[in-house]
C-alpha cells in the first residue's frame, strides 16, 4: 500500500525510510536489557551504518556503527546485527554515520526506560524528533553547497549564510522549514503582519487538564539549534539532558530547572515535564531555529511545530500563532531561556540566558566522585583554521580523512597517519587524526573554538562515554546587543599564524589539570554526551577512560564533520583483543529483538 509522507508539505523530495516510515519508528527498551537489531540495506546503491547515539557501548565497541571507525558500511543488499546493552537511560536515538544520510531522515528515536522509579516521573511521554529542512539538497549535493555556496535558483542569486543573534555564523546550509516527527508546514511571507503557512498538517499530542507530560525533545538536525517552547505554558521543567537528571543546585539547596525556553543543538536531547494547566483548546510546540532573521526581505520564519491539544478539544480547532512571541517577555516577568551558545539577547528581549553549566546532575546514582582530580589535560580545537580559500573543518588543524578499513579491526592497514612534518602550530594537515588514551586515568578535555577559524559554534559529541561539563568559558560581548565582542583571554593560542592549533592556560597556575581553575563545578557537575562550543570560548569536560575502542569524537553539525571535523580516540589498546571478539551477554535481564528494514521512498508529495 502506498504511503503519502507530507514533510512541510512543499514540492517533493528523496527520503530515505525505515521499515516504510519517516523518521523511522521509536526503538524502546528497559536499562540492561540487550539489544538485537538486524539492518538490511535495501538502498540500490548507498551503503549505510547505523550509529546508536547515547549509548555507550560498553564491551561492544564494534556495534557503535562508524563508517570504517568501528565497522565497514553495510553494503546494498547487506545485512549486519548490531548487538549492544541498553545503557544508559534516558532519551537517544539512532541515525546514519556515513556521510549526510541523517538529513534524508535515516533516523529514530530510541528510549531507554529507567528500571527503578527514584527518577522524575511520568517517564512515559511523547518523543519530539526535531530535523531541519531544505527543498532542494540530498547528501551529494550538500557538501559541495556548504564548500562552493548556495544559490536562488529562480533568481540566480548567492544566499548568504545566516547568523544567531550575537554573530556566529551559520554555514552554507539553507534552511526552508523545520520538522517534528516527520511533519511541519513551510511559512510564505508575512500577510497582516502574521507570517502565512501552507497549512500542512502537523503531529498532535492529546494531553487532559490536570496531568503532567514528559516532553523527549531530539535534535536530529544537520545544522541548525532551535528554541523549543510551548504556546501558552510559561513553565518548562527541564528534567534530564542527552538522558541524564539535571536540577539546579544540590543537597537541601537542590530545585527544579524551570525555564520559559531551552535551545537544543544538534545530536543533543532534553526531557522537559509540562503540567496542563490551561483550559482547553490547543496549543503549539515550537521550535524556532535560533537565527537573526530580522533583516531578510522577503521576511521569512524558519520553525518546526506540532499540535498540543487538551482531551475533549475537538479536532478541527486549530491553534493561532501569536504575531509576537516576545509579547509575555516583560522586565517584570523575563522569559528565561536555558543552554544558550552565547551570554545574552538583546535587552529588549527580557531573555536571560542560562548556560548549560549553571545546571547540576540529578543523578543518585552520579561517579563524579571518580573525577574530582584529573590526571592529564588536553586541549582541542573544533574549528575552521587557515588562509583564505582553504579553511577546513578540523580539530587542532588536522582535517580528518576516513580510513579505508575500521580502525577499531584493522588499525595495521591505515595508510593516513598524521606526520609530524605535515602538522604542526602554522600547519593544517590531512589526515586519520586520534590521541591514545590509557585505562583507567581520569581526562581533562579543553574544548576550544578559538583562533581566525572561530566564528560557528559546535556541538561536539564523544562517543563511547558520558562525560561531566565542569565549566563553560566565554567571550566578552555587549550586553545590550548580544552581539560578541572578542574571544576569551583565559586561554593563549601557540603559533604565529593564529590558528590555534596548539594552546595553553593564560594564567600559569591553572595548569598541571588542577582545581584551581576558577568556577569549575566540582560537586554534582552535569553528565552531557553532546556539548555545545560557544564561538571564542571554550569547555572544560572530564571522564574516566573506561571504556575500550575506537570512539569517534566530533561536530554533530553533519557538514562539518564530512568537512574533517572529528577525531578518533583510541582507549585502552592493550585491551582491545578482548573485546574485538564480545558479542555481549543476550541472556541478562532479557533480550530486546528489533528488526529495522531500509528502503527508499522517492518522493515527499506536497499537500
Amino acid at each position: 500500500m502506498s504511503k503519502v509522507l507530507t514533510a512541510d508539505g512543499y514540492g517533493s523530495r528523496l527520503v530515505i525510510a525505515l521499515n516504510g516510515k519517516f523518521p523511522g519508528p521509536t526503538i524502546e527498551a528497559y536499562e540492561d536489557q540487550t539489544m538485537i537489531i538486524h539492518v538490511r540495506n535495501l538502498m540500490h546503491t548507498d551503503s549505510t551504518t547505523i550509529h546508536w547515539h547515547g549509548m555507550h557501548q560498553k564491551g561492544t565497541p564494534g556495534s557503535d556503527g562508524v563508517a570504517f571507525i568501528s565497522q565497514t558500511p553495510i553494503l546494498p543488499g547487506q545485512t549486519f546485527t548490531y548487538r549492544f546493552s541498553a545503557q544508559p537511560h534516558g532519551s537517544s536515538f539512532y541515525h546514519a554515520h556515513i556521510g549526510d544520510q541523517r538529513s534524508m531522515g535515516l533516523y529514530g528515536g530510541l528510549i531507554i526506560y529507567p528500571r527503578y522509579k527514584f527518577f522524575s516521573q511520568p517517564q512515559v511521554g511523547f518523543t519530539v524528533l526535531l530535523q531541519d529542512w531544505n527543498h532542494d539538497d540530498e547528501p551529494e549535493t550538500l557538501y559541495q553547497r556548504m564548500i562552493n555556496g548556495v544559490y536562488d535558483l529562480s533568481k540566480f542569486t548567492l544566499i548568504e549564510p545566516t547568523q544567531s543573534i550575537d554573530g556566529a555564523n551559520f554555514s552554507r546550509f539553507h534552511i526552508h522549514s523545520a520538522l517534528i516527527n516527520g511533519k511541519g508546514r513551510f511559512y510564505t511571507g508575512r500577510l497582516n503582519n502574521i507570517f502565512a503557512h501552507n497549512g500542512a498538517p502537523l503531529e498532535t499530542f492529546e494531553v487532559e487538564y490536570g496531568k503532567s507530560y514528559r516532553f523527549r525533545v531530539i535534535s536530529a538536525s544537520t545544522l541548525y539549534p532551535f528554541r523549543v517552547y510551548v504556546q501558552g505554558h510559561r513553565d518548562l521543567n527541564i528534567r534530564a539532558s542527552d538522558g541524564f537528571e539535571i536540577a539546579r543546585g544540590t543537597g537541601i539547596n537542590i530545585s527544579d530547572l524551570i525555564v520559559e525556553s531551552f535551545i537544543i543543538h544538534p545530536g543533543e536531547r532534553y526531557d522537559f515535564t509540562l503540567n496542563a494547566n490551561q483550559n482547553g483548546g490547543t496549543y503549539l510546540l515550537v521550535a524556532e531555529s535560533i537565527e537573526d532573521l530580522s533583516k531578510k526581505s522577503p521576511p521569512e520564519y524558519h520553525a518546526a511545530e506540532a499540535i498540543i491539544r487538551y482531551k475533549g478539544t475537538s479536532s478541527s480547532t486549530y491553534p493561532n500563532k501569536d504575531s509576537s512571541v516576545q509579547s509575555h517577555c516583560t522586565s517584570s516577568t523575563p522569559c528565561v531561556t536555558f543552554n544558550c551558545p552565547y551570554l545574552y539577547y538583546p535587552t529588549n528581549n527580557y531573555r536571560p540566558c542560562l548556560t548549560f553549566d549553571k545546571a547540576n546532575s540529578n543523578e543518585s546514582l552520579s561517579k563524579f566522585k571518580e573525577i574530582q582530580n584529573a590526571d592529564e589535560t588536553l586541549f582541542f580545537n573544533f574549528a575552521f583554521p587557515g588562509e583564505p580559500r582553504y579553511t577546513p573543518g578540523s580539530v587542532n588543524g588536522h582535517q580528518f580523512i576516513s580510513p579505508t578499513s575500521p580502525i577499531l579491526t584493522n588499525e595495521k592497514d591505515l595508510t593516513t597517519n598524521c606526520r609530524n612534518s605535515d602538522c604542526g602550530e602554522d600547519k593544517i594537515c590531512n589526515c586519520t587524526y586520534s590521541v591514545e588514551l590509557s585505562s583507567n586515568r581520569v581526562y581533562q578535555f579543553v574544548l576550544t573554538n578559538l583562533g581566525n577559524g572561530r566564528g560557528w559554534s559546535h556541538p561536539i559529541h564523544l562517543h563511547g562515554h558520558y562525560f561531566y561539563v565542569m565549566k563553560m568559558g566565554f567571550g566578552s560581548y555587549n550586553q545590550a546587543s548580544g552581539k560578541f565582542l572578542t574571544s576569551t583571554t583565559d586561554i593563549e593560542c601557540i603559533g604565529s599564524r593564529n590558528y590555534c592549533n596548539s594552546a595553553r592556560w593564560a594564567n600559569i597556575t591553572w595548569k598541571n589539570a588542577g582545581n584551581s581553575i576558577p568556577g569549575l563545578r566540582l560537586d554534582y557537575p552535569p553528565e552531557k554526551d553532546t556539548i555545545i562550543i560557544p564561538t571564542g570560548g571554550y569547555v572544560i569536560i572530564r571522564f574516566k577512560a573506561n571504556n575500550p575502542g575506537a570512539w569517534f569524537f566530533h561536530c554533530h553539525i553533519d557538514l562539518h564533520n564530512t568537512n574533517g571535523m572529528g577525531m578518533v580516540l583510541l582507549e585502552s589498546k592493550d585491551k582491545w583483543p578482548d573485546y574485538i571478539s564480545s558479542k555481549g551477554d543476550s541472556t541478562r535481564n532479557g533480550t530486546f529483538h528489533i528488526i529495522v528494514l531500509f528502503s527508499i521512498l522517492g518522493l515527499v508529495f506536497s499537500v
